[in-house]
């Protein structure tokens, strides 16, 4: 719940009060407290805003100061270092870094920690693209982001970043196309294209957002994990009742897309299970997704079998009914809900 500065410290007090009368547990109590977010003035919410303005230019600063190979290498050359030095010198700013940080934390916003956080993370990133400079274990994307990932969720839990979580999260889906890429055989993982090697990357960035609830240090960034999960699942599924499981351009498009029907049959109970139990267990992420993909699948079925074939007025009054009847019978429950709850109360 939302609450201004003075509503803010008299709920405080009351949780206090009420954990040292012994109605609460102390993690009970915390939980309270973290549930109660503090609201934002105009000057606050604009000042955000330009937090994440700097956060987008940051990145932006950043690739195209390092990746521009030759810039980089005028700085070594003028300052006569070689790669260990820099790498040295990077890490020992990062140490420094999330040192100040930690210590100026009660200070900061949260966006303004996010982005601070972000900062930490790309000099840790640098000094380790360095090292493994030095050390000769840049010859694949496969040999640093395994050693990337690992540094990134460290550091996401201990410093408790919701931005170097999502950071971590990216470089597993690098890490996972650039290693499956690099085993694969005649364009296939295991059997599988690159569509239906991601929506099984989906589903076990999902199992891990559950595993999440059980450990601690990580249970903040879970909602995250899983929304993750959800959207590189849906994708992938799109993308394979689009492709199905073909491992050329030329191979898809020598056959007709009746094919790969099956594939659009599962996606849309897949959406449809997804969009069931969200509403049936108060989940707003599966039940947006599975809305959302619901759509993609029908208006990319339209696409591909009936844009030629069937009139398009006729296509959306269709969707329209169609919608308009599950809108109707979801506000009925919720309207038969509201009259017997007062009769279960009593």
């Amino acid at each position: 719940m939302d609450a201004d500065k003075s509503e803010l410290e008299l709920l405080h007090k009351a949780i206090g009060e009420w954990e040292q009368d012994g109605l609460l547990t102390q993690a009970q109590s915390a939980q309270l407290k973290a549930s109660i977010v503090p609201k934002q003035n105009a000057r606050q919410q604009i000042a955000q805003y330009f937090f994440f303005v700097a956060l987008f230019c940051t990145l932006l600063a950043f690739g195209a100061i390092f990746i521009n190979e030759k810039f980089l290498e005028k700085i070594k050359v003028y300052f006569s270092l070689n790669d260990l030095i820099i790498a040295l010198i990077t890490a020992g700013l990062s140490v420094l870094w999330f040192w100040y940080v930690g210590k100026k934390i009660r200070h900061l916003s949260p966006a303004a920690y996010e982005v601070y956080m972000v900062l930490g993370g790309l000099s840790a990133l640098t000094s380790l693209i360095y090292f493994c400079k030095e050390f000769h274990i840049d010859g694949t994307y496969t040999a640093f982001l395994s050693i990337a990932l690992p540094l990134l969720m460290l550091l996401g839990g201990m410093f408790r970043s919701k931005a170097l979580w999502i950071g971590a999260i990216v470089a597993a889906m690098a890490w996972f196309a650039s290693f499956s890429n690099w085993m694969s055989s005649d364009n296939l993982f295991m059997g599988m294209n690159y569509a239906v090697r991601f929506t099984v990357f989906g589903l076990v960035i999902l199992g891990v957002s559950f595993l999440q609830e059980f450990i601690p240090p990580l249970v903040f960034t879970k909602r995250i994990t899983y929304a993750a999960g959800l959207m590189l699942f849906f994708t992938g599924l799109w993308a394979v009742s689009i492709f199905g499981n073909y491992n050329t351009l030329v191979g898809w498009q020598a056959v007709r897309q009746i094919h790969v029907l099956a594939y659009s049959i599962v996606f849309g109970i897949a959406a449809a299970v997804s969009f069931y139990l969200g509403f049936r267990f108060k989940d707003d992420l599966a039940r947006d997704f599975g809305v959302l993909f619901l759509l993609i699948n029908l208006y990319t079925r339209y696409f591909e079998y009936f844009w030629d074939s069937m009139n398009k007025g006729i296509f959306f009054l269709v969707l329209a009914i169609t919608f308009g009847l599950l809108g109707w019978l979801l506000e009925r429950k919720r309207s038969t809900e509201r009259k017997v709850s007062p009769v279960s109360k009593s």
